[in-house]
């Protein structure tokens, strides 16, 4: 999966169902993607800044702009929405603070901070490797790349999320000796399941979290 800002609980349900978790930082930085933004409570946005961002660019080439009070109009947005949430002051200090100060970091590697840092939180221990680093000779067509990953793992499975339904084959990872698989959301006790993590860890507890986690089917 690409690296994105937050995302929800559905992405953090797909690392824990896989054996190795492969973060595409090589890809195209995407603008108006789930790569810089997000919605917390009442759909309400909230991104990160970037500077110079490019469709020209690899996510792992364009760095984090944390100029112009950039974090403090973010944390006085996650204040208004969350001080009076029971686990505010904790994830504050575990999950926000330590990423949201300023330094030299490009998006990917922002990103993929942000969700190890969750993965820590939510007991999820999967391995978490990167494409712009341990792949030799990827075809960065969409559907190869994938294909070319999972053989060079030694895999026999690849996981999707759900909307891949509408892109890849069944039969056509079969014919390359790969069973397709998509992870289905199951009935999760969320009143938006679909809002970033951060959302969900400032108002549940961690134990009903991780409990929520593992309500998913593979189809």
């Amino acid at each position: 999966m690409q690296p994105y800002f937050f995302p929800y609980i559905g992405y953090f349900q797909l690392i824990h169902a896989v054996d190795i978790y492969v973060n595409m930082d090589h890809v195209s930085f995407m603008k108006r993607s789930y790569m810089t933004r997000n919605t917390l409570k009442d759909n309400t946005a909230f991104n990160v800044n970037v500077w110079n961002g490019s469709q020209n660019k690899s996510c792992d080439e364009v760095m984090v702009n944390f100029s112009q009070d950039y974090t403090n109009t973010l944390l006085k947005k996650i204040n208004h929405f969350y001080a009076k949430s029971p686990h505010y002051s904790n994830i504050l200090e575990k999950i926000i603070l330590p990423e949201f100060i300023e330094r030299e970091i490009s998006i990917a590697q922002f990103n993929i901070s942000i969700i190890k840092r969750v993965c820590n939180y939510l007991d999820i221990h999967t391995k978490i490797i990167e494409t712009s680093t341990q792949f030799e000779n990827l075809d960065l067509k969409r559907e190869a790349g994938l294909k070319s990953i999972t053989k060079q793992l030694n895999g026999t499975d690849y996981i999707n999320a759900i909307g891949g339904q509408a892109l890849y084959s069944k039969e056509d990872f079969r014919e390359n000796g790969i069973n397709l698989h998509f992870l289905k959301m199951g009935d999760v006790g969320f009143d938006d399941p679909y809002a970033s993590i951060l959302d969900l860890m400032f108002r549940y507890d961690k134990e009903y979290l991780i409990r929520e986690l593992k309500k998913y089917t593979l189809i």
